[in-house]
C-alpha cells in the first residue's frame, strides 16, 4: 500500500519533491521520504488535463460531418479519453494511483484543479470507497508553506463538489460549442457566408458587448453645448478659474446669454467678491490588494500588456515563489497573511530602498478580513524577499509585475497620503462660481509610487484670498461637444467580463459589484479574449478593442438570441455553476439539461431568425477576412423586401456618393446611394429638426462646411449653425454662425 501526491505538472511536483527530506526521480514520477509519510510514497503529475471530452464521432458516426438534420448533439453519458500524447503518462499515474490506500490531491487551489484531478482518477478507475482522498491546499510554492500544506491537509471529498462544478462548465461548453457552431455556420453558409463560426457561452456574449459598444462609438452624434466659465484676477494680479456651481449646461447661445441677463450679469469683465473660503485636511489610503483581475486591468493600463500574457508572468512567479497563488478573485488578506507580511517589512522596505518608516501595523478592514477569504486570498509577495541580482535577471513583464504588487502591498503599512483641500467661492452678483485646489501635505504612500503607477488627485495652486475680497471676474462661453463612449482595452474589457457588462470606473464601485458573478472566471478571463483574437473575431490596436467582419457578422447573426449575447443571463449561469460547487443546491443533471433545452429552442428559432438577415456583397467574403470597416454596421436590419430592392426609381441627383461615387437621391426620409444595398451611404435629411435644403445636401456631399439657418431652440429661438460630413456620414457641428 502507498501514498500517491497528484500534482498538476512536473514543475509543482518537483518543488514539492524538493520540499521533503529525499527524493529520487523515476519516469513519470518521484519516490520520496520523509518523516511526514510512514509509507511508501510517490508524487505524479499531469501536463495540465490528461484527459478530455471524445468528440461527438465517438458517439455516433452521423456526427462526424456537420449537418443541420443530424442536430442536436446530445450524448446520453459523456465520454472522456486520453490524447495520444499523453498516454504514456497517463499509463504511469493510473498504475500509481490503482496501487494506493491514500491519494492527496496536490493540483492547482481552484476549481480546474479539481477537474484535472478528479477526471484522472475517475479515468483511471481509481476512484475507491475504501481509499483515503486528501487536499492539499496552499497559497505559495515556498518549502515552509509546502509543509505546512502536507500537516495540515484536508478532506479530499469536501472539495469534489468543485470538481462537479467545473465538469459541469466544461460540458455545457462543449454542449454549446458543438451544437451552436455547425448550427450558425451552416446556416449562415446558406445566406452566402462562407467560413466556420464557433460560439461559446461565455466567448458569445463577450464578444456582442464588445460590438454593442463600438456600435454606440460609431453611432455616436455629437451634440454641442455651452458651459459659463470664469477667469478670476485678484488686485495683487493673481489669476485663477472657476466653475459655475451648481453646474449648468446651455444648448445655444440664445440660451445662455438669457440666463446671464436673468442674473443680471453678461459675457465679459464684471466685479465680483470673494464670499467663502473652505480648508478641509484630507488622507487617502494606499491602494487595495491585487485580485488577478485587477492586476491584469493595471498592468494593461500601464504597459499596454494583454490579460494573458500578465497572467503568464504572474504564474511564472508563483512557481518562483516569488508571489503568492495569482488565480484569485479576492483583494484582501487574512490576519496569518497580514503577521507574515509585517514580520518581513524589514525585507522588503531594503529591496524598495524606502526611506518612510510603516506606521500602520495593524489589520485594517479595507486590506485584512478573513470572512472575505474563501479558497484564495490576494496577490502578495511571499517571505521570501528577491535579490537585486535575481530581480535583475528577470524578464521586464516580471520584474513590472512583482514590483507593483510588492509596493501595493508594503504601502498599505505606510502612513496614508495627506493634502488639504481648498475651495473658494466667487459670486458675481447672485451667481456662484467655485474653484477647489489640492495642497500635498504628507506624501505618505506615494512615495514609493511614479506618477504614472497610481491615479494623482489633481493639484492646482491658489492665491491667498480672504473672504470678502473684491475681484475681477470675467466671464466667458465655452463651447464644448458630448463625447462618445470609449473603445474597450483589454484590461477594461476583463473589467466588465468580472461586472458582468456594467460599467464602472473605480475600484471603490468595482467593489460594491462584489455580488455579482460576471461571466467566466477569474482564470478563464484573459483565455477567452484570446480565443476571440484566434477566431478573428476581435483585433487589438493601439491598446484598443475593434471587432472584425467577421466577428461583426457573427453578432449580427446571433443578437436575436438574448440568452446568447446576454452578459447578465451568462452571470446567472456562473452564479448557478457556483452553487454546485459550494454545494448550495445546484445539481449537474439540472444545469445541463437547460442548457439542453436552450439548444433545442436555438434549433427552431435561429433558421427562421437568419432568413429575415441581409447581408451586402462586401460580407460575403473568403474566410470572412475583410479589412475592418468602421462604418460597416447596418442601421437597421432589412426584410428581404427592402434588401432586394435597389430604389433606382427617378429621382434627382444632389451629387456623388462620397464612398462609391454613385448618385446620392432623396428616399423616404433621408437620403441615400443608388447602389443601395451594395453601399449604405445615408446622409440625413434633416439636421435638429431643420429640413437640409439642396444646397446644404450639395456642399455637405462634396465634404464642404455649409450653414443650416433657422433651427429653433425649445423656447422657439433660432439660431443658424455651420456643420459638415464627417466620414460616417454623420452631420457634425462646427459652430454657430451669426445671422445676417
Amino acid at each position: 500500500m502507498s501514498i500517491v501526491i497528484l500534482a498538476e505538472k512536473p514543475s509543482q511536483a518537483k518543488e514539492y519533491a524538493n520540499a521533503f527530506s529525499a527524493s529520487n526521480k523515476q519516469n513519470g514520477y518521484y519516490q520520496v521520504k520523509d518523516p511526514l509519510f510512514t509509507e511508501e510514497t510517490y508524487i505524479t503529475y499531469g501536463f495540465g488535463h490528461l484527459v478530455e471530452l471524445v468528440p461527438p464521432s465517438y458517439y455516433d458516426s452521423k456526427w462526424k460531418k456537420w449537418s443541420l438534420q443530424s442536430l442536436p448533439i446530445f450524448p446520453d453519458t459523456y465520454t472522456y479519453q486520453v490524447p495520444p500524447d499523453k498516454k504514456k503518462q497517463f499509463t504511469i499515474v493510473a498504475k500509481l494511483l490503482k496501487q494506493a490506500n491514500t491519494i492527496i490531491i496536490a493540483t492547482d487551489c481552484d476549481r480546474e484543479g479539481e477537474n484535472i484531478a478528479w477526471s484522472i482518477i475517475e479515468h483511471a478507475d481509481a476512484f475507491s470507497a475504501t481509499k483515503n482522498f486528501k487536499r492539499l491546499w496552499i497559497n505559495s510554492l515556498e518549502k515552509e508553506a509546502i509543509i505546512d500544506g502536507f500537516n495540515n491537509l484536508q478532506d479530499g471529498l469536501t472539495y469534489r463538489s468543485l470538481y462537479k462544478e467545473a465538469q459541469t462548465r466544461q460540458i455545457s461548453d462543449w454542449l454549446i460549442g458543438m451544437n451552436g457552431s455547425p448550427l450558425y455556420t451552416l446556416c449562415l453558409q446558406q445566406k452566402g457566408i462562407s467560413g466556420t463560426f464557433s460560439l461559446g457561452r461565455v466567448q458569445t456574449p463577450t464578444l456582442h458587448m464588445i460590438y454593442k459598444r463600438q456600435y454606440e462609438i460609431e453611432h455616436f452624434v455629437k451634440t454641442p453645448y455651452l458651459e459659463i466659465g470664469a477667469t478670476i484676477k485678484t488686485d495683487k494680479e493673481d489669476t485663477f478659474k472657476a466653475s459655475l456651481s451648481p453646474f449648468k449646461r446651455f444648448s445655444t447661445m440664445v440660451d445662455l446669454t438669457s440666463y446671464l441677463t436673468e442674473k443680471k450679469t453678461s459675457i465679459g469683465i464684471q466685479d465680483g467678491h470673494i464670499s467663502n473660503i473652505e480648508t478641509t485636511y484630507k488622507k487617502m489610503s494606499s491602494p487595495r490588494l491585487f485580485s488577478l483581475s485587477s492586476l491584469q486591468a493595471r498592468i494593461n493600463q500601464l504597459y499596454k500588456i494583454s490579460p494573458a500574457e500578465t497572467l503568464k508572468a504572474a504564474q511564472s512567479l508563483y512557481e518562483a515563489k516569488l508571489l503568492t497563488y495569482p488565480r484569485t478573485d479576492s483583494p484582501y488578506i487574512t490576519t496569518n497573511e497580514f503577521n507574515y507580511l509585517k514580520n518581513n517589512l524589514d525585507n522588503y522596505q531594503q529591496f524598495l530602498k524606502s526611506s518612510i518608516e510603516p506606521t500602520q501595523l495593524t489589520p485594517r478592514k479595507r486590506y485584512v478580513s478573513n470572512k472575505d477569504v474563501q479558497e484564495h486570498h490576494a496577490i502578495i509577495p511571499t517571505k521570501q524577499v528577491i535579490s537585486l541580482d535575481r530581480f535583475n535577471k528577470l524578464a521586464p513583464l516580471q520584474q513590472h509585475i512583482y514590483l507593483l504588487i510588492l509596493k501595493t502591498t508594503f504601502a498599505m503599512f505606510l502612513p496614508d497620503y495627506g493634502f488639504e483641500e481648498t475651495i473658494i467661492e466667487t459670486k458675481v452678483q447672485s451667481l456662484l462660481f467655485k474653484t477647489k485646489g489640492h495642497v500635498p501635505k504628507v506624501m505618505g504612500w506615494k512615495t514609493l509610487f511614479n506618477t504614472n503607477e497610481t491615479t494623482n488627485t489633481k493639484e492646482l495652486m491658489l492665491p491667498l484670498v480672504t473672504i470678502g475680497q473684491k475681484v475681477s471676474v470675467e466671464l466667458s462661453a465655452i463651447e464644448k461637444e458630448t463625447q462618445p463612449p470609449k473603445a474597450y482595452t483589454e484590461g477594461t474589457l476583463i473589467t466588465m467580463m468580472k461586472t458582468a457588462g456594467k460599467s464602472v470606473d473605480n475600484e471603490e464601485a468595482q467593489q460594491l459589484l462584489k455580488e455579482i458573478e460576471g461571466i467566466g472566471t477569474e482564470a478563464t478571463r484573459a483565455n477567452i479574449i484570446e480565443t476571440l483574437k484566434k477566431k478573428e473575431y476581435i483585433s487589438i490596436k493601439k491598446n484598443k478593442v475593434t471587432v472584425t467582419e467577421k466577428g461583426k457578422i457573427l453578432c449580427q447573426a446571433v443578437e436575436t438570441e438574448p440568452l446568447l449575447t446576454s452578459a447578465e443571463m451568462t452571470a446567472k449561469w456562473e452564479t448557478y455553476l457556483k452553487k454546485i460547487g459550494k454545494n448550495q443546491g445546484g445539481t449537474q443533471d439540472a444545469f445541463i439539461a437547460n442548457i439542453q433545452k436552450f439548444i433545442q429552442h436555438l434549433l427552431v428559432s435561429v433558421p427562421t431568425n437568419m432568413e429575415n438577415l441581409t447581408f451586402t456583397p462586401s460580407q460575403k467574403i473568403k474566410d470572412c477576412r475583410a479589412d475592418y470597416q468602421y462604418n460597416s454596421f447596418p442601421k437597421t436590419k432589412p426584410s428581404n423586401k427592402m434588401a432586394r430592392a435597389t430604389d433606382k426609381k427617378s429621382s434627382t441627383s444632389l451629387g456623388h456618393c462620397p464612398r462609391c461615387q454613385h448618385e446620392v437621391i432623396l428616399k423616404k426620409d433621408f437620403y441615400g446611394c443608388l447602389n443601395y444595398p451594395d453601399c449604405r451611404y445615408t446622409l440625413p435629411s434633416h439636421y435638429r429638426n431643420k429640413k437640409l435644403t439642396k444646397a446644404n445636401v450639395r456642399a455637405l456631399l462634396k465634404k464642404k462646411e455649409t450653414v443650416i439657418t433657422g433651427i429653433k431652440t425649445k423656447d422657439k429661438v433660432t439660431y443658424n449653425a455651420r456643420v459638415s460630413q464627417n466620414n460616417n456620414g454623420v452631420i457634425e457641428f462646427i459652430a454657430f454662425e451669426a445671422k445676417k
